[in-house]
Formats: structure tokens, sequence, C-alpha cells
């Protein structure tokens, strides 16, 4: 029985698609931990258990601090929970900035805090800077449950600040 395999040359389109999605699939994988990620079930569990352990020993001190700063938060996603429209089973680590910026971050802010403050600028509006994202984690490529190959660009945080 002969067998002919397809050149690259007769599916030029597919074969540039398929040859991405094994390059981000590899990188994906080598982000990867090797240990087996939890269950959506057992991560739930092992949250609610850490979470009762650490709030009987969080002090007010500690509540203060938590939501200072602009800081680097995850969770662990479908991507359906995205809600881009996407149906798959696929799951990701979303990473997202949160927090307050109320400490000037460099000179400039300073100086505007005290001009806005002293009322020097009444007319123009300076808005307090906001904590975003100032890196973005590599592109997310996915099959959907339609065997639909899709990537995401610039979906995810990897570095937060003041902006």
């Amino acid at each position: 029985m002969l067998f002919l395999i397809p050149l690259v040359s007769d599916y030029p389109d597919q074969f540039d698609d398929v040859l991405e999605f094994i390059q981000d699939t590899i990188k994906r994988l080598k982000r990867s931990s090797n240990k087996q990620s939890p269950s959506r079930r057992e991560r739930g569990r092992q949250s609610l258990a850490s979470s009762s352990q650490i709030s009987n020993k969080r002090t007010i001190k500690d509540r203060k601090r938590k939501n200072k700063g602009c800081v680097l938060r995850e969770i662990h996603l479908n991507v359906t929970d995205l809600g881009l429209g996407y149906e798959t089973k696929e799951e990701l680590k979303f990473r997202y900035c949160s927090g307050s910026c109320n400490n000037p971050e460099t000179t400039y802010d300073q100086i505007l805090k005290n001009l806005t403050i002293k009322k020097r600028l009444v007319n123009d509006k300076v808005k307090q800077a906001c904590c975003r994202p100032t890196a973005f984690d590599d592109d997310l490529s996915f099959l959907d449950d339609n065997l639909v190959y899709h990537t995401l660009k610039k979906h995810s945080a990897k570095k937060c600040g003041c902006v």
C-alpha cells in the first residue's frame, strides 16, 4: 500500500497555522510546571481551607497592608469564562493588576498632587494614576470545541504599575 504525504506547498496557509500552534504549545508546556495541576474542585477546596486558616490569623494591620500598592494577582479560569465567545475546556492562569496608586510613584506625580492640593491646577483635570499592566504574557493559543485554532494576544498581565 502506498501512502502519499502532502507537501507543504499543497497547503501553505494551514502549514503556517499549524506551525504557529505547535510553537505556541511548546512555549506553554515549557512555562507550565511538571506537576499535574489540581482540578477545579480540588482548587476550590484548597482555597476554602487556606482562606479559613488565614482569616483566623489575620490582624488589622495585615488587612490594611493587603490592598496597598499595585500588585499582580492570578486566577485559574477556563477560556470560556473570559467571556470572549470561545467554547472550550482549555484552562489558563489569568493574571491581572489590582490595588491602589495613591502613593506618588515619581517626582512628577508628587508635583501634580501638590499643585492639585494647592488648587494651582483648577481648570485642568489631572487624573490619579491607575494600576494597569505594563507588560503582557506571551500569546495564548488553543483549540475550541469545534477544533478551530485561536490565539489571544495581550490577554493576561505580566507586570503591573501605576500608569
